[in-house]
């Protein structure tokens, strides 16, 4: 028998909890919404909150609405998770955040970015309301680069890219509440994402970092020219600095103090964008027009390296769209080859 699917919204709130709980209540809440976190409820006698989510394949919108509140994220909260990003847009009073030595605040009009691998604190002294775009780092490093040099600055929401990202957050809530279909809603999560992405870049604060403003510079210009020749099967390291204008010895400086080398990252870009592409392909679609798309010269190797990444197997995704096989999603499936149970909301 099929499992049921689960609905792309849920909705939590304080005001079916009995008096007495609902702090413990919360705190589970933000822990399942988002990840562990300590919260402290500024000597409160009774709290109130409500928070709304909707899973965007991949990608989380919530909306959340509190009392006065104060999270930290403590290191031992950050082993051993999947690195995400939250972008939190603050619609009705300012909210204050502070990571990797950076203190700063955000008002309405204003949104910024918070890395779950780094400690921080965040909180705002009276209610408050607010949107919570949550994203793996993958698909935004895809786009942007380390996210970590965007992290604890406010970005302008108000107008240019900043305020179509946030207009079509407030609207892909709106059409959330009426969406069934699986490959609308991440076709709107990666919408998002791109619009972040593009907002992101545009700002006067993008390239600053603990490094350099030039050294950012040149990695985002790299990272530009690399997205857009993916599907190129000869992109070579000399192609790509010949491109951007630096030495071949220069651009493997830049990528020295990473976590990983050019072309192991060109290939989780790959990879990235592969996995978005399953996941919104249209019935008819196969892997290996996907692979080659991308520039993979064998389907097999591309498996291979599918599988080590997300721990299944390309078919797997492909097959979790299709309306015909209606399933569990692939992380369930290969949580469920692995002995573990499915998790509660």
């Amino acid at each position: 028998m099929t499992p049921p699917r689960a609905s792309p919204h849920q909705s939590f709130t304080t005001a079916d909890v009995p008096p007495d709980h609902e702090f413990g209540y919360w705190r589970d809440v933000i822990a399942s919404a988002y990840f562990n976190l300590q919260l402290s409820f500024e000597g409160a006698d009774r709290f109130a909150g409500r928070l709304d989510r909707w899973d965007m394949g991949g990608v989380q919108l919530s909306r959340l609405e509190s009392n006065r509140l104060a999270y930290r994220r403590l290191r031992q909260h950050c082993q051993a998770q999947e690195r995400q990003v939250l972008v939190t847009v603050p619609f009705r009073s300012e909210v204050e955040f502070s990571q990797l030595g950076r203190r700063t605040r955000c008002a309405p009009g204003s949104y910024l970015l918070e890395l779950s691998e780094e400690p921080y604190e965040f909180g705002h002294g009276g209610d408050n309301a607010m949107w919570v775009l949550k994203v793996p780092v993958a698909a935004l490093k895809a786009r942007i680069g380390e996210p970590s040099r965007f992290c604890a600055r406010p970005y302008d929401s108000s107008q240019g890219v900043g305020r179509l990202f946030s207009d079509y957050l407030q609207l892909a809530t709106r059409h959330c509440e009426q969406a069934h279909d699986a490959s609308v809603m991440s076709l709107m999560g990666s919408q998002l994402v791109e619009l972040l992405a593009v907002s992101l870049q545009g700002h006067p604060d993008a390239l600053q970092s603990s490094h350099s403003a030039v050294r950012d510079a040149h990695l985002a210009r790299i990272e530009a020219y690399v997205h857009q020749h993916l599907d190129d099967p000869e992109l070579a390291p000399q192609q790509i600095a010949d491109a951007c204008g630096i030495s071949l010895r220069y651009l493997h400086l830049l990528f020295k103090d990473t976590d990983e080398s050019l072309s192991q990252w060109i290939r989780d870009q790959r990879l990235q964008l592969a996995h978005e592409r399953l996941a919104a392909a249209a019935p008819r679609t196969s892997i290996a027009q996907i692979a080659y798309g991308l520039g993979f010269g064998d389907q097999a190797q591309f498996s291979h390296a599918f599988r080590r990444r997300y721990g299944y197997p390309p078919s797997e995704l492909l097959r979790a769209r299709r309306p015909e096989e209606p399933a569990l999603s692939p992380p369930a499936r290969a949580a469920t080859r692995r002995g573990a149970g499915p998790s509660g909301a």
